[in-house]
């Protein structure tokens, strides 16, 4: 995913909010107008991202504009049905909410109630579309460690010492998540989560050396084997050590399935949401009902995730591939090029030839999981 790409998504999560208010005024069912001010926290955030309106709207990535004008106004004028005779206030709270460790995207106020909605908003341009939504990506140890601890914020989690000298702590400090495990009585999981600190390292030590400066997939992919199959053995261990009853309320808290915020995916061709849609409804209430069953299990270079209910039906199986995300590692723009192109890498302007390694970006690259749910065959789309 390119820079702009990148912009023009978080640009997106104040133009919903401003299309879903706006959508509200239009059709009498606000709680206040206050759209002319959505719109300047849009425009501001987009022109702080280095992007222009045209950009946002006729760029590659105008499909991001288009789904939100086609699909939102229509989850509007449903959830006004929904909650008849009340009226309607949304408040972008995504930053908010993330560096709390949550997935809400916008809070609908809603009168009569007296707690807003926490809504996640996932709007998608290609592939599979909302039939197969990305619900949490981060590293092998991240993904491990949101198993064992609670987590607070982007790679942040709880510290429950009495004494602890701050709130939380960043899973990757060893020294400190050592101590938090010493106080849970848990020095058993410090083996496995340090495997995974040890597979990134290594990786970075491969693909960061002077030797691999320019791009070479094969060397990408053998770097990916060598990680998998230790780091998928070594999340299984810890899931094998704190139990699937703590397994299974965290991963259906990560997938939004928990019931304690509400979903919104949309692509250019439908949407579908867990505040208006009964059969999202069901599904939830059957993956957290006693009688079904959950497994976790390794599925080629996958950890598959799997809810079954009592005649063995499949409700949902959701597979988390263990692989590495190179982050623009390497500058691999589509049109190849000789010599040397001019290149901003983290605000830093270098020369660069096609596939050379950019030493500031390059520091991102870390081994990965990204969870996919797969809506395809769970009944909630209708026939």
């Amino acid at each position: 995913m390119d820079d702009d790409q990148h912009g023009i998504q978080d640009s997106c999560e104040a133009y919903f909010v401003y299309v879903l208010q706006k959508t509200a005024e239009d059709l009498g069912v606000a709680t206040i107008r206050c759209s002319h001010e959505r719109w300047a926290e849009f425009v501001s955030y987009l022109t702080g991202c280095g992007l222009t309106l045209d950009d946002f709207e006729l760029g590659e990535y105008g499909k991001y504009k288009r789904n939100a004008d086609l699909q939102l106004p229509n989850f509007v004028q449903r959830l006004a049905q929904h909650y008849k005779g009340s009226t309607f206030f949304f408040e972008n709270v995504e930053a908010r909410e993330r560096n709390a460790g949550r997935k809400a995207d916008v809070f609908i106020h809603v009168s009569g109630l007296r707690e807003p909605i926490p809504v996640s908003l996932k709007n998608y341009i290609g592939g599979g579309g909302i039939t197969r939504p990305q619900v949490s990506s981060g590293t092998f140890l991240s993904f491990a460690a949101g198993f064992v601890f609670n987590r607070i914020g982007v790679g942040t989690y709880e510290d429950p010492r009495p004494d602890a000298p701050s709130p939380a702590f960043s899973g990757s400090d060893v020294t400190r998540r050592n101590a938090v495990l010493d106080f849970m009585r848990r020095v058993d999981l410090k083996a496995p989560l340090e495997t995974l600190d040890r597979l990134q390292a290594e990786m970075r030590a491969d693909l960061l050396g002077p030797d691999c400066e320019m791009y070479d997939q094969a060397r990408v992919r053998a770097a990916v084997e060598r990680a998998a199959e230790p780091g998928m053995e070594a999340v299984l261990e810890i899931f094998r050590l704190v139990g699937l009853d703590q397994v299974r309320e965290k991963f259906l808290a990560r997938i939004g399935m928990d019931g304690k915020e509400e979903a919104l995916f949309f692509d250019s061709a439908r949407y579908v949401d867990s505040i208006t849609n009964p059969a999202y409804h069901k599904l939830r209430e059957k993956l957290n009902a006693e009688t079904t069953t959950f497994t976790a299990r390794q599925h080629l270079q996958n950890i598959r995730f799997e809810f079954t209910d009592q005649p063995g039906k499949v409700l949902l199986a959701t597979d988390v591939p263990f692989t590495i995300n190179t982050n623009g590692a390497w500058y691999r723009p589509k049109e190849r090029y000789e010599g040397l192109r001019e290149k901003d890498d983290k605000g830093h302007l270098i020369k660069l030839k096609w596939g050379q390694r950019r030493p500031y970006k390059s520091k991102e690259i870390a081994t990965s999981t990204n969870t996919y749910l797969d809506l395809r065959r769970v009944g909630i789309f209708g026939k």
